[in-house]
């Protein structure tokens, strides 16, 4: 029986309502790269100074650690539903900016919100989900997000812009998600595990307790690889810009060169975390890595049309679309209950202070080589290290109950083990006596 089959009608339901979600967060990320260099015509921005302004649009994820923390709080759902109603919103006006200002400052409040909402999408799914059928669930939530890009994609490049019509109405399509409000309103209970953990008293009313030291290891880790995973993200960004700049294509050209390097993707992602439920996340989640810096790595420095291209640009999607919701299921395997949200906060901050720094470094770097290749070559250097960090530092956690994977329920353990053995002492002696 395959995974699917596996799971009852309630997960299927969840997976549904939570992949609609992230249908429309790889929609709504998707835009800037895909329609780049019609923004930065629009604004008459150059590569690097458009890299910088970009850089604070990403900063949106900075406040989204507040209303993330609320979802270990008030829970998961209410938080789900305010910050789809929010994202939403804040991409509709985005579509309205008149200035590039205006833009980063509307894409900001919008990440706010998207971040917070994709935090806790993620939550949900591994606190519902069987721990056996977990890895697929997160591939299935990846998949949909890819399918939001590849669907953004065709829109764009197959349709608009061939048309003449602006990149504004990209952002004005973003509306449907408020459909979704009501039907998570209606169909999306509140997860188990946190009613457990409210009922029991066990929720996290401060906020620094995230630093304690059972979890302290566990939430260094993350944040690391976090961090350098994303100090690529001008490849992800100009990939498009670089096709049409560098390369030649016209936007349908490069537009469709994504949906063809993306496809084999989306199926290779629910089986990829698939595979990790049996082989483990660590052995799935470098190897697919591994494969998306090599394709970039070619894609930006080799010579050649499409022939040489197509290959390298879907080494480089596929290896990161897989490899994505695999190494990113570690934040929320190695936290608690009372922490699992706010841990996923923290985690996507520092994606974003990645992401940032990247386009940061990128246009730093770029008004020096004016060449992409170079660039990325330098970024490159912080995956590489993110790599060995999962494939060494980190444990194991497929197929095992989010309580046994959290260092809490890791150190709860071992110190009820240390009484276990205090008490069969203490029987011992008595014994004796």
């Amino acid at each position: 029986m395959t995974a699917w089959g596996r799971l009852d009608r309630s997960h299927k339901l969840l997976l549904f309502l939570l992949g609609t979600t992230t249908f429309f967060d790889g929609y709504d990320t998707a835009i800037i790269s895909l329609a780049l260099k019609q923004i930065r015509t629009s604004f008459h921005l150059t590569q690097g100074s458009a890299s910088l302004w970009l850089t604070f649009l990403y900063l949106g994820a900075l406040p989204a650690l507040f209303l993330t923390r609320r979802a270990d709080i008030v829970g998961r759902r209410r938080v789900l539903l305010i910050s789809v109603t929010g994202y939403t919103l804040a991409t509709a006006a985005t579509a309205f900016a008149p200035t590039m200002g205006a833009f980063v400052a509307t894409q900001f409040i919008a990440r706010f919100f998207l971040y917070s909402e994709n935090s806790v999408v993620w939550t949900v799914t591994a606190e519902e989900l069987p721990a056996a059928e977990r890895g697929f669930g997160f591939g299935i939530l990846g998949m949909s997000s890819a399918l939001g890009v590849g669907f953004g994609a065709i829109l764009y490049g197959g349709l608009l812009q061939p048309m003449g019509v602006s990149w504004r109405v990209m952002y004005l399509i973003a509306l449907p998600p408020l459909l979704i409000v009501a039907a998570l309103r209606r169909r999306l209970p509140e997860t188990k595990r946190f009613i457990a953990a409210r009922e029991s008293g066990t929720l996290a009313e401060r906020w620094h307790r995230i630093f304690r030291r059972d979890v302290r290891r566990a939430l260094v880790l993350v944040l690391s690889i976090a961090f350098l995973f994303q100090l690529t993200q001008v490849a992800q960004v100009f990939a498009l810009d670089f096709l049409q700049t560098d390369r030649g294509l016209s936007a349908m050209a490069a537009s469709f060169m994504l949906v063809g390097a993306g496809l084999p993707g989306i199926p290779i992602m629910v089986a990829a975390g698939s595979l990790s439920d049996r082989l483990g996340r660590r052995v799935v989640g470098c190897g697919f890595g591994s494969l998306a810096i090599v394709g970039m790595m070619a894609f930006f420095w080799l010579p050649g049309g499409v022939p040489v291209l197509l290959p390298a640009m879907m080494m480089m999607t596929v290896g990161g679309l897989a490899s994505f919701p695999v190494i990113g299921s570690y934040t929320s395997e190695l936290f608690p209950t009372e922490l699992r949200g706010q841990a996923s906060a923290w985690a996507s901050i520092t994606r974003v202070l990645g992401a940032s720094s990247s386009l940061a470094i990128g246009g730093v770097l770029l008004s020096v080589t004016h060449s992409l290749s170079p660039t990325l070559t330098i970024l490159t250097i912080g995956p590489l290290i993110a790599t060995a960090m999962v494939a060494f530092l980190f444990p194991d956690t497929h197929g095992r109950e989010l309580e046994e994977t959290s260092e809490h329920h890791d150190a709860a353990e071992n110190l009820a083990a240390l009484h276990l053995g205090e008490r069969i002492l203490d029987i011992a002696d008595v014994d004796r006596l």
